[in-house]
């Protein structure tokens, strides 16, 4: 029989908690009972079965304020019809209360993510401080004028994770109008290893160091075709009389002594500009005849031990010392000279005296060919030139520093070098070539 309300009014408050129960005529329709309180507060209770054990939830509170019975049956109603479509009730509501756990966890983590999560801007500041602290200050300097020329027109204040293929090809597309498809190249380049950077940087300690992260899941660089399939290679080198006029040249021309110096010492070391023009005194050995170049100005992140030749050594012997740190100071007289004026001061010249158009570049390249065509293997010109060597014997088993055969080999070019500057056969003695003033 159903329970009245005047009955539960009736109900008295014992020392222990006691149920009252409805009869019902199916089992199978679940239970209706009252639990009285010691406190007097009755709350009421679905009683059901599964594998013939006892089960019971909590419909609710009844009295003032609370359940009438009204609404209590009504919930018992609908539990009943659940428990008759075979529905675990209990286990429904852990179900249910382990979904809502994790859409609290969802929702936290998504919380945390809008706190932490980046914007371009910061995955650009981040990464070429990576750059700065882990790279040559030349590709540095090149990624930063890149993204400094280029990132303009893309808004930097969107997070990191939002930027989208259609993003980077907009941001090429100007770039590839005014027909710069090397420069298109290379900043899709800069792009993708800055956003391979992002995902990475999400499972590093940085972030904490940072109180960042982008959740970036995918590239959005990959899948950008280059501007420019396939580059040219870079081919332009001096022709024996070339390097002879450019040297010449130099002799009479009003360029600083030590933009010329440290062009003479690329045509007789094979050196890079970014790593030359930063020489520093404490980097020469004297006695030994060597300059050591430290891996942030070295392209592949190594010591880079260079012989002294004649013609280098006389070069920087007589480099007027103009500050105690720098042998090629700038001006202000803090830092080394930049390297974006050598282009400018070489174009000038080339107008000048009627040399084809060249950059500092290509000196290197030019070091490299003539220094093949004198009979130097191209292992001791690549290990000149400190390339990476990237053959498993190279990389794994190799540790000789071949510092002798460099040696040797650049004495041999020395010989060449100093006969192409005098227009002299291959053949003639080799004197020394003056002391530059």
């Amino acid at each position: 029989m159903a329970i009245t309300t005047i009955e539960l009014d009736a109900l008295k408050p014992k020392n222990k908690p006691y149920i009252v129960r409805e009869k019902q005529l199916h089992k199978k329709d679940g239970t209706l009972a009252f639990k009285m309180l010691p406190s007097a507060v009755i709350d009421a209770y679905f009683i059901y079965y599964i594998d013939g054990k006892e089960k019971l939830k909590k419909i609710g509170r009844y009295g003032k304020g609370a359940m009438s019975l009204k609404e209590i049956r009504n919930c018992y109603r609908d539990l009943s019809k659940e428990y008759q479509a075979g529905i675990d009730i209990k286990e429904q509501q852990r179900q249910q209360a382990l979904a809502e756990e994790r859409e609290r966890q969802r929702q936290e983590t998504e919380e945390r993510k809008r706190k932490l999560q980046g914007s371009l801007q910061q995955l650009i500041d981040i990464f070429l401080d990576h750059l700065q602290a882990n790279k040559s200050e030349h590709y540095y300097r090149n990624v930063k004028q890149a993204f400094d020329l280029n990132l303009r027109n893309l808004d930097t204040t969107r997070k990191a994770n939002e930027i989208t293929k259609t993003d980077i090809i907009e941001t090429l597309h100007p770039i590839t109008e005014r027909g710069s498809l090397f420069m298109a190249n290379r900043v899709r380049a800069f792009l993708s290893s800055m956003f391979k950077f992002g995902i990475e940087f999400d499972d590093t300690p940085e972030t904490i160091t940072h109180g960042v992260q982008f959740f970036i899941e995918s590239n959005p660089v990959y899948s950008v075709r280059k501007p420019l399939k396939k580059e040219p290679p870079a081919d332009r080198f001096l022709s024996e009389d070339e390097v002879r006029n450019f040297w010449q040249a130099l002799e009479s021309s009003s360029m600083s002594i030590h933009r010329a110096n440290i062009f003479r010492l690329m045509l007789a070391l094979g050196t890079r500009l970014e790593a030359i023009s930063g020489l520093q005194w404490n980097e020469i050995d004297w006695q030994e005849r060597l300059i050591t170049i430290p891996p942030a100005r070295s392209k592949n992140g190594n010591f880079w031990v260079i012989p002294l030749n004649d013609i280098a050594f006389e070069v920087i012997s007589n480099n007027p010392k103009l500050h105690m740190t720098y042998l090629f100071p700038a001006q202000s007289g803090n830092e080394p000279l930049r390297t974006d004026g050598f282009s400018q001061a070489i174009t000038r010249l080339c107008k000048s005296s009627g040399i084809s158009k060249f950059t500092p570049r290509d000196l290197r390249t030019t070091f490299k060919t003539l220094t093949g065509k004198a009979g130097i293997s191209k292992d001791i010109r690549d290990r000149i030139q400190n390339h990476a060597l990237n053959d498993v014997s190279s990389k794994h088993y190799d540790r000789y520093d071949y510092l002798k055969e460099k040696r040797q080999a650049l004495e041999i070019w020395n010989r060449r070098l100093t006969q192409i500057i005098r227009n002299e056969p291959d053949n003639a003695e080799v004197i020394p070539i003056r002391k530059q003033g």
